[in-house]
């Protein structure tokens, strides 16, 4: 079910922490990539990112989370994470699906690398186009994603 998290709470922060490394880990491997940002990522940084944190729990357990930041006129996706046990039972559908209803006739803007063909495949489902592509100074080639 749907949740507000409060990541003023180190309850909270450390499980979504502990989900978001297992998520990103598994990225990782599938983009070919070991450096991603979010698995240098500490409590103290995600309690202060300042986020708009949307969970999903069953049975007592987080097993996702959308991170958003409105900029200008902007609603910004910071961080869509799903447990990887917990992948494929439409929690990431769910997820941006709220994100979408709040924002309402606001765009919605993500970013993502552009080897995950499984994150891109679900934001095209959901009505994103490309924007833009960017490459990295070490070679990693990212791609922002737009709605409305």
């Amino acid at each position: 079910m749907l949740i507000k998290l409060d990541l003023a709470d180190a309850l909270q922060a450390g499980e979504l922490l502990n989900v978001q490394r297992h998520a990103y880990r598994q990225e990782a491997e599938l983009i070919g990539y070991a450096n991603l940002p979010p698995l240098r990522e500490t409590l103290s940084d995600l309690m202060d990112c300042g986020e708009t944190l949307i969970g999903w729990r069953e049975d007592g357990e987080l097993l996702g989370a959308v991170g958003l930041l409105t900029q200008e006129e902007t609603l910004e996706i910071c961080r869509l994470v799903v447990a990887p046990h917990a992948q494929r039972r439409g929690i990431a559908r769910a997820l941006l699906t709220a994100v979408i209803s709040q924002a309402g006739q606001q765009a919605v803007r993500v970013s993502t690398a552009a080897a995950n063909t499984p994150a891109i495949t679900l934001y095209e489902n959901h009505g994103f186009r490309l924007v833009s592509e960017t490459r990295l100074p070490d070679g990693l080639m990212l791609i922002a994603m737009q709605r409305g």
